[in-house]
Formats: C-alpha cells, sequence, structure tokens
C-alpha cells in the first residue's frame, strides 16, 4: 500500500476499488475494502502488523467492489443508507458466484461467506470522531445515488468514491449524470487536497474539470444519438466510440464494450425520462 500521509494508507493497484486505512490514536479506520477475499486477508494481514485495532470500516457506495471484503473484518461498518439496503437485497449467491471466478483461492475463501453489512447508517452526512481524527461523510450522489466522500479533516485527504475515475474509464451504468456533475463542484469546494478516487491514482481538484468535460461528453453523445432517431436498441449496439479515451482499470480488460453498452442504456434512459435510480 502507498503511505500519502503519515497516517493514510492507499491502494489502487488491485482488482476493484481504491480503499485505504487511517491509523488514528485511538486505532485504524478503514474506507472501502477490497473485492477480492485474498486481497481482503492481505489487508487485514497488514493492519495487524501495525498493531492498532480495527475500529470501524466506511463504505462509499453500494458496488460490490467497495465492500465485499468487509466479511473479513470484525468491525462494525459505516455506510449511507441507501448502501446499506442494497447490500441486504443483494442476490448473494449470484455475487459470490462472480467473486469466486477472480482467482484460484477465492472459492474456498468464500465458504459460508456472508457480508458484513452497515449498522450505521445516514442519509445526508455524518460526523465520525475516533481519537485524534475526524472523519466528515458527505452524500454525494452522481455514479450512484448513494455516494459519499469522506473527508480526514486532519489529513487533508479525501476519498472521493467513484465520482472519480483518474485517467480510466469511466462507468456510468446507473448514473444520475446532473447530480454527478453537481457533486464535482462540492468536491471543488472541499478544503482537502489530495483526491483519494473510486478508480485509477490518487490526484487533486485539478482533475474534476477533466471529469465533468467526460460526463458532458457522455451526455451529449447519447442526446445525438436520440436526436436522429435511434432507439435505445439501436443506440446500445451503434454506440461504441467512447471506451477509446481511457484505459479499463486492473482487473477489467475486455470489459470495455460491456461497460460501453451498460453505460448507453442508462443514459438513454435517463435522457429520455425513462430512467429510475436502482
Amino acid at each position: 500500500m502507498r503511505q500519502l500521509t503519515s497516517n493514510v494508507f492507499v491502494e489502487t493497484g488491485i482488482r476493484g476499488c481504491n480503499h485505504g486505512f487511517v491509523t488514528t490514536s485511538d486505532g485504524i479506520v478503514m474506507i472501502d475494502s477490497p473485492h477480492k477475499p485474498s486481497d481482503a486477508l492481505k489487508l487485514k494481514a497488514e493492519i495487524a502488523r501495525r498493531g492498532g485495532r480495527l475500529r470501524y470500516i466506511i463504505n462509499t457506495e453500494p458496488h460490490g467492489d467497495h465492500w465485499t471484503g468487509n466479511a473479513f473484518f470484525d468491525a462494525p461498518v459505516v455506510a449511507h443508507e441507501g448502501v446499506r439496503k442494497r447490500i441486504l437485497e443483494t442476490n448473494m449467491t449470484e455475487h459470490v458466484a462472480r467473486v469466486a471466478t477472480f482467482g484460484p483461492e477465492e472459492p474456498g475463501l468464500l465458504e459460508g461467506y456472508r457480508p458484513n453489512a452497515p449498522v450505521i447508517t445516514f442519509k445526508n452526512g455524518m460526523t465520525l470522531h475516533v481519537g485524534n481524527h475526524t472523519f466528515e461523510m458527505i452524500h454525494m450522489p452522481g455514479h450512484t445515488m448513494y455516494q459519499a466522500a469522506i473527508c480526514i479533516k486532519e489529513e487533508g485527504v479525501v476519498f472521493t468514491s467513484d465520482n472519480i475515475f483518474h485517467k480510466v474509464h469511466t462507468w456510468l451504468q446507473e448514473a444520475n449524470p446532473d447530480l454527478w456533475l453537481t457533486s464535482l463542484e462540492s468536491l471543488r469546494q472541499l478544503k482537502e487536497e489530495v483526491f483519494v478516487p473510486g478508480h485509477g491514482a490518487v490526484c487533486g481538484r485539478d482533475y474534476l474539470d477533466e471529469q465533468s468535460s467526460f460526463i458532458q461528453e457522455w451526455k451529449a453523445y447519447v442526446q445525438g444519438a436520440i436526436e436522429q432517431g435511434m432507439t435505445k436498441d439501436e443506440a446500445i449496439v451503434r454506440l461504441t466510440a467512447m471506451t477509446d479515451r481511457y484505459p479499463m482499470d486492473v482487473g477489467q480488460d475486455g470489459m470495455a464494450p460491456m461497460v460501453m453498452k451498460r453505460n448507453v442504456a442508462n443514459l438513454y434512459d435517463y435522457m429520455t425520462g425513462a430512467w429510475a435510480a436502482p
């Protein structure tokens, strides 16, 4: 893991979301968890090596790459109320079967899998004080309706979750693009200078313009298809250009065509008024 500050450690180079932990004077707070069970166990060993007690896990959104690894840690989870709802509604048989394909070690580690869902939830935001650190959780819908940014005040670091995909392809498969653009402006107003994105390398607020422009470009691309009279099915088949800009993130090789179709389908519904938040 990369050490960002004297107390913040992050992982940006493995399959799944970026995740990390913060060492405080009263234990450790983890932000999101690994997608692969084997990576979760490596992180657990790293935390144990540092000798701190894991006090809390904070999940930033409802997609499985942010919470699957929760189950391998004995700590209460904090998240937006929508994250808890989505986890509890997940078809765990299907979820476990998918994660089991990630490598030879994973099936055995998933035997008897039970998710560690959030037990402390918020709607608009909340502040968590652990030792000498302050964790401010701010609801920022966009990539999903239940995104949260996590600001570690004393360290000048914010975990943005998947509202930022830094130099890797952006998933908009259930996004509300207009709320996303608003949330990017909210990120711009934060005092923190170091941004840990949901995917891609650590960056700063200077990347917000590029992320915003890409979302706006996606909207215009799908809107153009609608104005040309394409049906949703036609647009899904014929719109193929937007995955050329950025590479897919770690472990997502070969997924670009699928992501393209899902992004187009979601934005077509959004632009035509047929969209409903998952």
